[in-house]
C-alpha cells in the first residue's frame, strides 16, 4: 500500500510540477553529435566501373577534398563495408561547401544545405538541399546521402 501511494504521489509531483517523464529521461540522454552522412562513388564514365573498387587504378594520393566550413583538406578514407561498392565517407555538421579534385580531371563541388531538427530527446542533421556542380541532387535528402560523380 505504501509503495501504491509513494507512485501516485511521484505521479502527481511529476504532473504538477510541469515536467514530464521525458524530460527527466533527456536530461540522461547521450546525444551523439548531429552530422549528416555523405558516400561519395566515383564512376567511370566511359564503363560505369567504380573507381574505388579493388583492382582500379585509384589511389588516395589522387583525390583531395576541401571543406569550407573548416577551411582545410578532409582526412579520406575508403568505405568498404557495403558488399559490391565502395565509397569515399564524409560526415557533414552542417551547411558547407565541398571541392573534390581526382587526378586531373575539373574540380566538383558539393554544396550542402541543412538545418538541425528535434528528434525525441536529441537533435539530428537534415539535408535541406544538396547540389553536385550547381545541379540539385536531392531535397529533404536522406541521413545518409550517395553521390556518384562520374570521371
Amino acid at each position: 500500500m505504501n509503495k501504491l501511494l509513494l507512485h501516485i504521489f511521484f505521479i502527481h509531483f511529476l504532473i504538477l510540477g510541469g515536467c514530464t517523464v521525458e524530460d527527466n529521461l533527456c536530461e540522461v540522454a547521450r546525444c551523439e553529435a548531429p552530422v549528416a552522412t555523405l558516400k561519395i562513388k566515383l564512376v567511370d564514365r566511359l564503363t560505369n566501373k567504380n573507381l574505388l573498387d579493388k583492382g582500379a587504378d585509384f589511389k588516395l594520393t589522387n583525390l583531395s577534398i576541401t571543406s569550407t566550413a573548416y577551411h582545410s583538406d578532409m582526412v579520406i578514407k575508403i568505405d568498404s563495408t557495403e558488399l559490391n561498392n565502395n565509397y569515399i565517407s564524409i560526415l557533414s555538421s552542417g551547411n558547407e561547401a565541398l571541392s573534390l579534385k581526382f587526378k586531373n580531371y575539373p574540380e566538383d563541388v558539393i554544396t550542402i544545405n541543412s538545418r538541425l531538427i528535434k528528434s525525441g530527446c536529441c537533435s539530428i542533421m537534415e539535408i535541406q538541399t544538396l547540389t553536385l556542380n550547381e545541379t540539385e541532387i536531392c531535397s529533404k535528402c536522406a541521413s545518409v546521402q550517395i553521390i556518384e560523380i562520374r570521371k
